[in-house]
């Protein structure tokens, strides 16, 4: 009975973030994205599938990031330690973002929610174990990594195996062919399968406030709804404008463009004071 009730009291309070978090004007369906409608989700796949669009793009890509990757490493490896605390580990977020080599305890010491901690130590024992390569001795006589595990496996395998390695461009291969066949599933799931629903009345991202899309003056929104008055929305007057949302001065503007019916009613609302 409890569970029963439960669920009837968050059907009948949904909350806010309900709604899409990119347009904010429809529920998703969920059939690409938890978060996303499937229109904002579908366009946001489209920018990203930009960098992979052609498979030079991804080799060239893959490669630049192997090379930094390893020198990264290198920079781990050679790591003294810090001067203040002795510790060899290093704040992560820095060493990949910026490739600089900032103390991971001196850090959490000095600000809260640092990244985690990273050491050659660690990662030593990473890449021994998963897979099954020694990575000082890698760094030493290579100068660069395998590709991935599979290509690891057959440089043990083959010591000639580097010579004619082509794991780079099989992956990128892969990568490329993984964007766009998401990319095609995801243009099908929105033309045949995409439930989402629009809301009836413009959303905004303020409980309390929402601005004039052409003068950016503040205007009061429906309280914890998050959806403009009927008073502000264009389409309501019969207007065919680009704007969603529009205070009554610059409403003012358009009366001529309105039916009949709204002239009237727009008159009755200037003369209530509602704008």
């Amino acid at each position: 009975m409890r569970d029963l009730f439960n669920k009837t009291n968050r059907n009948k309070h949904l909350f806010k973030s309900y709604y899409c978090a990119g347009c904010k004007q429809q529920k998703p369906c969920h059939t690409i994205s938890q978060e996303y409608c499937c229109s904002c989700a579908y366009q946001m796949e489209q920018e990203k599938a930009k960098e992979y669009s052609k498979y030079q793009q991804v080799y060239q890509r893959k490669e630049q990031e192997r090379q930094e990757h390893t020198q990264q490493l290198q920079l781990l490896k050679n790591y003294q330690g810090c001067k203040q605390c002795g510790s060899k580990e290093v704040n992560a977020y820095s060493l990949y973002e910026s490739s600089q080599l900032v103390c991971q305890p001196c850090l959490m010491s000095k600000e809260s929610g640092a990244s985690s901690p990273i050491s050659f130590q660690g990662e030593s024992q990473w890449y021994k174990r998963y897979w099954k390569i020694e990575l000082a001795e890698w760094l030493e006589n290579y100068q660069s990594l395998p590709v991935n595990a599979d290509c690891a496996r057959k440089w043990q395998g083959d010591n000639r195996h580097l010579k004619n390695c082509d794991c780079l461009e099989k992956e990128s291969q892969k990568v490329y062919e993984l964007f766009a066949n998401s990319l095609k599933e995801n243009k099908e799931k929105l033309e045949k399968e995409c439930q989402c629903e629009t809301s009836k009345k413009v959303r905004v991202n303020s409980d309390y406030y929402a601005w004039c899309e052409r003068c950016k003056v503040g205007i009061p929104a429906a309280s914890k709804k998050r959806v403009i008055k009927n008073r502000n929305d264009p389409k309501f007057w019969g207007l065919e404008v680009k704007e969603r949302v529009l205070c009554g001065n610059c409403l003012a503007n358009l009366v001529e463009k309105m039916p009949a019916n709204k002239k009237y009613t727009f008159n009755k609302y200037q003369k209530r004071g509602y704008w």
